[in-house]
C-alpha cells in the first residue's frame, strides 16, 4: 500500500527549471533547515524545486509537507535497504527528468552520483557539503570514512561542490576533493524577522520555569558527541564556582536524556541551576530571550545555523573554533578552542561580568553582522545565480504541465 503525503502542481506549461534536492534525511539539523529555507524563500517563478529523502522525512520533512513542498521518501531504514532506495532514486530521476540535482550530506551525495550514472541521463549534479572534518577522519564513523574516500575519488563527477564554510572547503580539498569545482556559499538567515528579545525573556522563563534574576546561558542542539555537551557542563561548573548567578538551559533532540557521565556532572551542580528539554518546534519564539548562546562543539560544524539564528535575534554568542564559527561570531561574541572547558568558562565569565547594557550592545552588533553578511535573500540569490550558471539560463526546454505526487513507498 502507498501512503499519499500530498499532491502539488508544479508546472504551468511555461519554461521551467526543475531542481531535485536529494538529502540523507529530513529530521532536525542545519542542512535540513537550510534546504527548507532556500526552497521556501526562492522568488523565481521559473524554478520548481522538489525533495527526495533517502530516509523518512522526520520533523523538517513534515514542516516542508505542511508548507506545500513536494517530498518523496525513498524508504531507506538501514544499510541493508540502501540498494532499494538507490533503485527508487534512479527510477524517480528517470521519471521526473530534473534539470539539476543537488545532493545534501555525504550519503546522499554518493547515492545521487551513482543514481545519475545508472539513470543514463546527463544531468548536472551539485554536492552541497554541510560538515567540517576536524582532525581528518578521526571522529567519523567507519561507514562515513568509507563514503568520504569514495567521494574523494568521484569528486570530479559533480558539476559543482558547494561548501557552507571556508574552513570545510580547505579540509575537503586536503583529503582529495576536486578544488576546481568548489564554491563557498554560507548559510543565510531571515533578517526581516522581528527581534523577540523583550517578549522572549518573559516567554522563555514562563515556558521552562526559569528564575527571573539569573543570566540565561543556552545551548540549542541535538545531543551528539560532536556537540560536546560535557565540555559545556564542565565549563558551567567552573562558572558557578566563581559565584556567577547563571542558569544553564540545554534544549534539543535527546538533550533531556543525558549520558550517564553528563547526568552525573549535572547532579554535582547547585540544585535548580540547570534545565534540560527535548526537541521543540517553538525555538524561534524564545531564542531571543537568552542572554548568551553557547555552542561547545568538538568537531563537525561547518556553518552553525543556531549561531546565526541567535545572532539574528541579537543574542551574543560563545562558540568553539570549529568550522567557521569563530569567523561568523567575529568581535560580537567570543570564540575559544574546542575541548577546553577552562577557556570556555573564562569566555562565559567575561560576558556574564559585563553590564547588561554592554551585553545588549554586543547582541545588536551580532545582529548587524548577520544583516551585513548573511541575509537570507542574498544567500538565496547566490544559489539561484549558481543554478543559472550550471544549467544555462534560458536553455531549459518548455514542457507541458505536470504534477508530482508525493508518496512514501
Amino acid at each position: 500500500m502507498r501512503l499519499q503525503w500530498g499532491i502539488r502542481s508544479v508546472g504551468t506549461g511555461q519554461c521551467m527549471m526543475r531542481i531535485l534536492h536529494v538529502i540523507t534525511g529530513l529530521n532536525v539539523g542545519g542542512a535540513e533547515a537550510m534546504l527548507a529555507r532556500i526552497i521556501a524563500n526562492s522568488k523565481r517563478p521559473d524554478v520548481t524545486a522538489t525533495v527526495a529523502t533517502l530516509m523518512a522525512p522526520g520533523f523538517v520533512g513534515g514542516r516542508m509537507l505542511e508548507s506545500g513542498i513536494a517530498v518523496r521518501s525513498l524508504g531507506m531504514t538501514s544499510i541493508w535497504t540502501a540498494s532499494i532506495a538507490m533503485i527508487r532514486l534512479v527510477l524517480h530521476i528517470r521519471r521526473t527528468k530534473p534539470d539539476l540535482v543537488m545532493a545534501w550530506m555525504h550519503h546522499a551525495q554518493l547515492a545521487t552520483t551513482l543514481a545519475i550514472r545508472l539513470s543514463g541521463l546527463k544531468i548536472p549534479v551539485v554536492w552541497n557539503v554541510r560538515h567540517s572534518l576536524g582532525e581528518g577522519f578521526t571522529h567519523e564513523r567507519r561507514l562515513t570514512r568509507a563514503v568520504l574516500r569514495m567521494q574523494a575519488m568521484l569528486s570530479r563527477k559533480p558539476t559543482a561542490i558547494i561548501y557552507n564554510s571556508r574552513k570545510a572547503a580547505q579540509q575537503y580539498r586536503a583529503i582529495g576533493f576536486n578544488p576546481r569545482s568548489e564554491h563557498v556559499i554560507p548559510n543565510g538567515f531571515d533578517v526581516a524577522a522581528e527581534i523577540t528579545e523583550a517578549g522572549g525573556k518573559r516567554r522563555i522563563r514562563e515556558i521552562f520555569g526559569l528564575p527571573d534574576n539569573a543570566i540565561l546561558i543556552g545551548m540549542v542542539a541535538r545531543s551528539h558527541p560532536m556537540k560536546d555537551v560535557a565540555n559545556l557542563v564542565a565549563a558551567f561548573a567552573l562558572l558557578r564556582s566563581s559565584r556567577v548567578n547563571a542558569h544553564l538551559l540545554m534544549v534539543g533532540e535527546g538533550m533531556d536524556k543525558p549520558t550517564a557521565s553528563v547526568a552525573a556532572a549535572l547532579a554535582r551542580l547547585p540544585q535548580g541551576s540547570w534545565t534540560l528539554a527535548g526537541q521543540r518546534p517553538d525555538v524561534a519564539t524564545w531564542l531571543g530571550g537568552l542572554d548568551i548562546l553557547v555552542l561547545p562543539s568538538a568537531w563537525g560544524e561547518g556553518f552553525s545555523n543556531i549561531i546565526g539564528e541567535a545572532m539574528a535575534q541579537a543574542v551574543p554568542c560563545v562558540g568553539t573554533d570549529v568550522g567557521d564559527t569563530a569567523w561568523i561570531i567575529g568581535r560580537t561574541g567570543r570564540s575559544v578552542p574546542p575541548r577546553n572547558a577552562t577557556a570556555l568558562a573564562l569566555a562565559l565569565l567575561e560576558l556574564c561580568g559585563l553590564p547588561e547594557s554592554e551585553r545588549h550592545a554586543l547582541g545588536l552588533a551580532a545582529r548587524q553582522r548577520i544583516v551585513d553578511m548573511f541575509a537570507l535573500g542574498t544567500i538565496v540569490g547566490r544559489y539561484e545565480a549558481l543554478v543559472d550558471e550550471l544549467i544555462g539560463a534560458g536553455e531549459t526546454a518548455c514542457r507541458p504541465p505536470w504534477n508530482l505526487r508525493c508518496e512514501a513507498v
